[in-house]
């Protein structure tokens, strides 16, 4: 059975930026949200399979391709399916049409059951989750960026205590709060001079309350800035923009 979820967005005020459009970080609240909502809608989200299975859905990997990012007071559309399934991982794209349904905004998230209580990967299968649920054709087809995380001490940007109120349900730092402490490298001129095409974003490490995270980022090209997130010696995030 093909499962999509679909929900009507008025971009209103707390979803735009300074510019007066829909920001990067508030689609991805968007995405999260349909995410999770899909979820719910297939009957596998996180308070589901924390009662019935001490597991939930972690990110591991978020793409987004930027058409156009639409100004404040448009109506749009936001659907969300899934476009690819292995024992482990599925992948869940979200699209934002407008009233024309053209197509502005996609993101491919993918993601991985995890055990709460061993912090280990198990099966779909070993959770509730549709059995008959078929995949669907992306509109994004293209794939996961490689990355490395060859920073230096010059890249540093600033440090970040992560709070509880940057934590969520499963009780790890959520996934969009590292988009926000990525976003505040950005100086004012950046938001004003420069439109967003695209951005991605990999989580390597879980980070708790707490823990202090290092965030860098170095312009890796005249159109790309690289981000690296890290908690002590280890990486906790990777991430990619481009403009």
């Amino acid at each position: 059975m093909k499962y999509i979820y679909s929900r009507d967005y008025t971009i209103t005020y707390s979803y735009v930026d300074r510019t007066g459009r829909l920001g990067i970080l508030e689609f991805l609240n968007i995405n999260q949200d349909m995410i999770t909502s899909f979820c719910g809608y297939i009957g596998s989200d996180n308070p589901t399979i924390k009662a019935k299975n001490n597991a939930a859905w972690l990110y591991t990997r978020i793409k987004v391709k930027v058409n156009e990012l639409p100004f404040w007071n448009t109506k749009t559309k936001a659907v969300a399916f899934v476009t690819s399934k292995s024992p482990i991982r599925m992948t869940v794209e979200t699209n934002l049409f407008n009233e024309n349904d053209e197509l502005l905004v996609v993101a491919k998230t993918e993601m991985c059951v995890i055990d709460l209580e061993l912090r280990k990967i198990r099966k779909i299968d070993s959770v509730e989750f549709p059995s008959d649920l078929e995949v669907m054709d992306s509109n994004f087809a293209e794939g996961f960026s490689k990355m490395n995380d060859e920073f230096s001490s010059q890249d540093l940007i600033y440090s970040q205590k992560v709070f509880a109120s940057d934590t969520d349900f499963t009780h790890h730092t959520n996934n969009v709060r590292y988009v926000k402490f990525i976003m505040n490298t950005f100086e004012e001129s950046f938001y004003d001079e420069k439109k967003v095409k695209g951005f991605e974003i990999q989580y390597a490490k879980e980070t708790r309350v707490n823990d202090s995270l290092d965030v860098l980022r170095k312009e890796t090209s005249d159109t790309e800035y690289s981000f690296l997130i890290k908690t002590g010696d280890e990486t906790a995030v990777k991430a990619k923009l481009w403009y």
